[in-house]
């Protein structure tokens, strides 16, 4: 795997620490034209979804719990297609690394975006601690080099 998986998860660890300007600088560094961008904060999602659903959601569960992380933003939420979240989650869901859905792809930086927000909320929602945390970044980076 490229050193983009490093950098993607240092981005992601960055925020979760409440370290913007890490995250902003880190952010900037990622090389949008490596074919894995996405990838690693997709396994991290996609562990950090199943976490928060372990059995499995229905459509209709997932969209509620979309409409209230949307509803709860302060701006940006326009930025974000619910059809294209719903996708996210449910292939973090089926086990996928949320990425090569079949729901509509905007481009790759509003999907990293987009997991970084839901990924970021889930998180935070679990209320894994700073270990559990890097714990959650260590195994999504095992499963990018798998």
């Amino acid at each position: 795997m490229t050193g983009s998986t490093v950098t993607e998860l240092d981005v992601l660890g960055a925020l979760l620490a409440f370290d913007f300007i890490g995250f902003a600088q880190k952010s900037a560094s990622l090389d949008r034209t490596d074919p894995h961008y996405g990838h690693a904060v997709g396994a991290a999602f996609g562990l950090a979804v199943r976490r928060r659903f372990p059995q499995g959601a229905t459509r209709e569960e997932i969209s509620g719990y979309l409409a209230g992380v949307l509803g709860s933003l302060e701006a940006g939420a326009e930025d974000f297609d619910p059809v294209f979240l719903e996708g996210l989650v449910a292939d973090g869901l089926d086990g996928a690394t949320a990425l090569g859905g079949t729901y509509p792809d905007p481009d790759p930086e509003t999907t990293l975006q987009a997991l970084l927000l839901l990924t970021f909320r889930l998180i935070r929602e679990l209320g894994l601690d700073p270990d559990q945390q890097r714990e959650l970044l260590t195994e999504a980076a095992h499963r990018v080099r798998a």
